[in-house]
């Protein structure tokens, strides 16, 4: 299944698909697996592909948060993917260096996308889409992953908090 990314139909693509095929969120009913090293308090990574509620992924102020989305039986070729920032003001916990990564075992990962000092979503509810430059030698893989790579935007510093209340994946989907 192949799913383009539309910038005017923003978060529709790889995890909506299998949010509606499945009737809910797609970590709880067993469907992908989200994990982090990096959870304050209640706010988990499965809040990231709850696109009906109003809840958000908090990581710890330890840095290096890691959010890894494992596919199972499934496989995905990324293309693109969207992130909403959080709602509040610039210069808070938005992201500001990540990377994401794609691995078939978990254990060796492949840099596919790589931010720096990006302020695309230092501000209150920004939708932004980034494409997979090179994504013509992406393989299929089981776990995709974004990983904190330095200092969120928050304004007093070396801090690394990072919280946004959605992702979605685009590209190719073996089911």
């Amino acid at each position: 299944l192949d799913f383009e990314l539309h910038e005017e139909k923003d978060f529709n693509g790889i995890m909506k698909f299998l949010a509606d095929e499945t009737s809910g969120n797609i970590h709880d009913n067993g469907t992908i697996n989200i994990t982090s090293n990096s959870i304050n308090s209640d706010h988990h990574p499965k809040n990231l592909v709850d696109y009906q509620n109003n809840n958000f992924y908090l990581s710890k102020d330890d840095g290096n948060a890691i959010i890894c989305f494992d596919f199972k039986d499934k496989s995905v070729q990324l293309s693109a993917y969207t992130i909403q920032s959080y709602d509040i003001n610039a210069n808070w916990g938005h992201l500001k260096n990540w990377v994401i990564e794609e691995s078939n075992d978990a254990k060796n990962w492949i840099e596919i996308d790589c931010h720096c000092d990006d302020s695309t979503l230092n501000g209150p509810n920004i939708v932004a889409s980034f494409k997979i430059p090179d994504n013509e030698n992406l393989q299929f893989c089981r776990f995709i992953r974004m990983r904190q790579t330095g200092n969120s935007w928050f304004y007093t510093g070396n801090h690394n908090y990072v919280y946004f209340p959605y992702i979605e994946f685009y590209g190719k989907l073996k089911q």
